[in-house]
């Protein structure tokens, strides 16, 4: 049975869903969570971790992969598909031993993963205050910073960046311009990629 940590915090304090099988990680970190100040809810299953965000959105999910009904990846995929989830944290739990898809987990949405054995319940705390102080407003599922290069021509992007003229058009055709991005993507946590000016109709 899902529960809810008392909380001395106010009403408006953000709200975490733990989401872990193992009575005492999940108790360790809900307890350091709630002395922290934020309203911790907790979920032993997939199944429980579900019904427990959908009774309310919380600010920040903590998500364990392996789960004893469904796994984590496919908790992440359930929540995804809500448009009342797209901007929520997910972080995944994982063990020292357990080899995580990047690639899944980057594909499905995940904000970031930690090894539980890597880290201590302070630095989960600075995981959670740091991603919720990143998704003050809208916050999107993945950052990344912009890699201009002007000799290759990708000085264009940056004035798209900076609002260049919505009627830009290729100086052969006509036709609009458009902004495409590339990069090496074998890392799913890299967060730098190039972006050209290209027209659609010349593949220029």
């Amino acid at each position: 049975m899902a529960s809810v940590s008392p909380s001395p915090a106010a009403s408006g304090a953000p709200r975490v869903l733990i989401v872990e099988d193992e009575d005492l990680i999940r108790d360790t970190y809900a307890l350091r969570l709630s002395h922290e100040g934020f309203v911790v809810a907790e979920a032993r299953n997939g199944r429980e971790a579900l019904a427990q965000a959908r009774q309310g959105v919380p600010h920040l999910i903590l998500l364990d992969v392996m789960l004893p009904d469904i796994s984590g990846f496919e908790v992440l995929k359930a929540l995804r598909a809500d448009r009342r989830f797209l901007d929520v944290p997910v972080v995944l739990f994982t063990n020292l031993s357990q080899h995580i898809d990047k690639h899944q987990a980057a594909r499905l949405g995940a904000t970031d993963y930690l090894v539980k054995s890597e880290v201590s319940p302070a630095e989960v705390v600075n995981k959670v205050r740091s991603l919720l102080a990143d998704s003050a407003g809208q916050r999107p599922i993945a950052n990344f910073r912009l890699y201009v290069d002007a000799e290759r021509g990708d000085a264009g992007a940056l004035a798209a960046l900076l609002g260049y003229p919505r009627d830009l058009r290729c100086p052969k055709c006509g036709t609009t311009m458009v902004v495409q991005l590339y990069g090496d993507f074998s890392d799913p946590w890299s967060r730098s990629f190039r972006a050209r000016m290209r027209c659609p109709a010349c593949r220029e």
